[in-house]
């Protein structure tokens, strides 16, 4: 049936018979922006994209993946970063905040490519 009254209807991306899952909850996020230079295991963090060594996003993704994000817009996934290197920066960064999305936080934040090339004062 096309008028939508049949209930099967409703799940037509499903193979018939198969009860749709629901939706994995989404992480929890944490994002902190740091000022300094990051140098983990002895070796400065360098953005590939504009060559930045400071002024950073780091963002925790739970359980323990930690990206990195320059005021360019570049990411990535530091692998030298661990959860506590996010809470250490959190301890001396600012108030906390809930954003909607991550675009409007990146916006709210100046880590959306407008700061290009420009390190913000500490």
């Amino acid at each position: 049936m096309s008028d939508g009254s049949d209930d099967m209807s409703r799940f037509t991306h499903f193979r018939y018979g198969q009860e749709p899952q629901p939706a994995e909850p989404v992480p929890d996020t944490l994002a902190v922006p740091h000022p300094g230079p990051l140098s983990p295991r002895g070796m400065l963090i360098s953005c590939a994209q504009c060559q930045a060594t400071r002024d950073w996003l780091l963002i925790h993704v739970h359980p323990d993946m930690v990206f990195v994000r320059c005021r360019c817009a570049h990411e990535w996934r530091e692998r030298d970063l661990e959860a506590h290197h996010v809470t250490e920066a959190r301890n001396d960064s600012f108030e906390e905040r809930e954003w909607g999305s991550f675009d409007e936080m990146y916006r709210g934040l100046g880590f959306d490519g407008l700061f290009r090339g420009v390190y913000l004062a500490e």
